[in-house]
């Protein structure tokens, strides 16, 4: 599977690694998968969710 490794992730959006693996321990962004090292892999549509939540908390 392809996507994008949480460092990525954490690079465009500007949310820490910790923050990523925080949102998929209580469930809030589960990554679309793995690659064949076991690394969380995130896709398109986790981006869009993940720009959803970043929107949210401004708006609190």
């Amino acid at each position: 599977m392809s996507g994008y490794s949480i460092g990525q992730v954490a690079k465009m959006s500007g949310v820490s690694k910790r923050t990523l693996h925080h949102y998929h321990a209580i469930g809030l962004l589960v990554p679309a998968g793995s690659g064949a090292s076991g690394y969380r892999l995130y896709s398109s549509q986790n981006l869009l969710v993940l720009q959803q939540i970043l929107l949210y908390l401004q708006w609190a």
